[in-house]
């Protein structure tokens, strides 16, 4: 049996050491066993784990790799942030539980981006601030497909399909012939539309994809 007493002691001093703005949780492969600065009130010892630890233990990325980090979370508030986690392990190698710290980065994004807005200039299909290097890569490559998407107020479930097949006729190949670099277009356009803020979005994007869950966070990551 796993002893996450050995572990909970770090919890104080890693939380001393990351500052008020990184949230460090300790789970099993249920619960959440301890928490340090929870950033939501969803975040108690006794909740269930988290998307993204579900997402590893059902996807079995604990079976090759000790750990996942630098990924994107989101929160329901459409916060981001940057999380890594340790996976613990038992001596058989079965999984004991998760080490997650998820660290606040909205501010320091936004100031980013407003940086790169005063040396750049404004981009000219956006609104308001949007660097090029981010939500609007893509587009500058594809306006032809991304444009007739502005202003549609659609369900989750049709944006995906739309921009999924148009990017698949655009490509000229079936889900399971793209590449690394086209699914992640199709990803970046879906993230700028905001799908990945629905829950249940990952596995549906993953799905029509022909890859895993977790293949579409190492992407969302990349795009941070």
């Amino acid at each position: 049996m796993y002893d996450f007493e050995q572990i909970s002691f770090l919890l104080p001093f890693l939380s001393q050491a990351l500052g008020p703005e990184a949230e460090i949780l300790l789970c099993d492969t249920e619960r959440i066993l301890y928490a340090e600065h929870p950033i939501t009130d969803r975040v108690k010892p006794g909740n269930r784990l988290g998307d993204m630890e579900r997402s590893f233990l059902e996807e079995g990325t604990y079976k090759t790799r000790d750990s996942v980090v630098n990924y994107r979370a989101l929160l329901p508030s459409r916060e981001r942030l940057r999380a890594s986690t340790l996976f613990l392990k038992n001596q058989d190698g079965s999984l004991a539980g998760f080490l997650t710290v998820n660290i606040r980065v909205e501010s320091m994004l936004q100031a980013r981006d407003m940086i790169d807005t005063l040396i750049n200039g404004e981009h000219p299909h956006a609104g308001g601030f949007a660097p090029k290097h981010t939500k609007y890569a893509a587009e500058a490559s594809q306006p032809e497909l991304l444009s007739r998407y502005e202003g549609v107020n659609v369900a989750i479930e049709d944006i995906i399909q739309s921009v999924t097949e148009d990017y698949l006729a655009h490509f000229g190949v079936p889900a399971g012939r793209l590449t690394t670099s086209e699914r992640q277009q199709i990803v970046q356009e879906l993230d700028r539309r905001g799908v990945f803020l629905v829950k249940g979005s990952i596995g549906e994007v993953a799905q029509r994809l022909g890859c895993s869950e977790v293949t579409i966070y190492r992407y969302l990551q990349q795009n941070t």
